[in-house]
């Protein structure tokens, strides 16, 4: 009797179609937030023209996409990627019979990988408070970005704003969720124990008990804390490792149809009247749009593997490559970039969306190419894996 089941090599491969999305979902971050935070009076028809394009392109997003008006939903998507990028080599050595890497060269790589990023970025946040506090700006966007003392800045140092319990911007706000990743990735070791013996169900209802328990939080802690910390993430960033273990071993092609079912599915309940819970159903319903998507994107992944050397998605692949670097970064060089703008008394809007671009990307491609890869190399990215046939009994798997 012949089994499909897959066999991989023992490496692992990268998915080009992952850092397609990871560059997706970064750009549209940072887009957002530099039409944000480009807060400049427009003056004539022109510039009243491009602000008011990008108010309806982020309006439009917004109907879309975003669940709760709280979390941004590409850093939703983030989240459901993450947990399939971390899951996905692991799973995919162990349907190959391979042993499990050694924990401590895992932790070494992430660490490599997140660290001296994190702590470029916490540095240029830490840069900003100390400009708008010591010689402050005119406004009020500024002086909330750079709320932040000594202590504050000293929990972003130490990564652990994730279960602080407190608000912090500390000139580099975003940095928050990162920290959620990094304890993500100190608990994958015992998520990859229950996942090897097929918990997945239990694993769902400890996520889901624990995006619940937040609900709980909002009577101490405030929202935009409890909304960023790991007992709100979390949710997501399973949904990502079982769309690893879906893509693994059921190997079931999922089709843009359901994609579009499921986000029907999910804006129909947005558009609801408010009730207790439903903040939390909306989130948990933008997940598995996010986890149905990039099982479909494997699919084309699969089907289309010469896509990878179109020049339209090898820009989506540099991006991809520098995301990490543009997501923790262009915040505080949007802020320092119209905070120097402001003290020369220059308040032109197109003038601040050119700095503001200018300086977001001057700073994510000085840290990514003097400090990320510096430290962290990835693999270059390959075609998904070969399924060959294979007897019974010879292949192992998890599921």
């Amino acid at each position: 009797m012949v089994s499909l089941l897959p066999v991989f090599p023992a490496a692992p491969a990268r998915l080009w179609s992952l850092d397609v999305l990871r560059g997706v979902c970064a750009g549209i971050v940072f887009l957002s937030h530099w039409h944000l935070w480009s807060d400049f009076r427009p003056q004539g028809i022109f510039e009243r023209f491009i602000h008011e394009l990008g108010t309806n392109l982020h309006d439009t997003l917004a109907y879309l996409t975003w669940p709760t008006g709280g979390h941004h939903p590409a850093v939703l998507g983030f989240f459901v990627l993450s947990g399939f990028c971390i899951h996905y080599p692991f799973e995919r050595r162990a349907l190959a019979g391979e042993p499990t890497p050694k924990w401590s060269d895992y932790f070494r790589r992430r660490f490599f990988r997140i660290m001296p990023v994190y702590w470029a970025a916490c540095a240029l946040g830490a840069a900003f408070v100390l400009a708008q506090q010591s010689w402050p700006a005119p406004s009020e966007l500024l002086t909330l970005h750079a709320d932040g003392s000594l202590s504050d800045i000293m929990v972003r140092v130490t990564g652990i704003a994730g279960i602080y319990p407190k608000e912090i911007f500390a000139g580099n706000y975003i940095l928050t969720t990162v920290t959620v990743e990094m304890f993500m990735y100190a608990l994958y070791p015992l998520i990859h124990r229950a996942a090897i013996r097929g918990a997945w169900v239990s694993l769902g209802l400890i996520f889901l008990l624990s995006h619940g328990f937040s609900v709980g939080l909002l009577r101490f802690f405030t929202p935009y804390w409890v909304f960023n910390s790991v007992f709100m993430l979390g949710l997501f960033w399973y949904a990502g490792a079982l769309a690893a273990h879906l893509f693994l071993t059921r190997r079931r092609s999922v089709s843009w149809l359901w994609v579009l079912l499921v986000w029907a599915v999910f804006l129909g309940v947005k558009a609801l009247p408010s009730f207790s819970g439903l903040n939390l159903l909306k989130q948990a319903l933008w997940g598995v749009v996010c986890m149905v998507g990039i099982l479909a994107v494997l699919r084309l992944d699969q089907a289309r593997p010469e896509l990878a050397r179109e020049r339209p998605i090898r820009v989506m692949l540099w991006l991809g490559g520098i995301s990490y670097s543009l997501y923790a970064l262009h915040t505080p060089a949007i802020m320092l970039g119209s905070w120097a703008l402001l003290h020369l008394g220059l308040t032109s809007y197109p003038l601040q969306l050119a700095v503001t671009m200018s300086a977001s990307l001057t700073a994510t491609l000085g840290v990514y190419y003097g400090v990320e890869r510096y430290f962290y190399r990835p693999t270059p990215p390959s075609a998904p894996p070969r399924f060959r046939p294979a007897r019974v009994g010879t292949s192992r798997s998890i599921a």
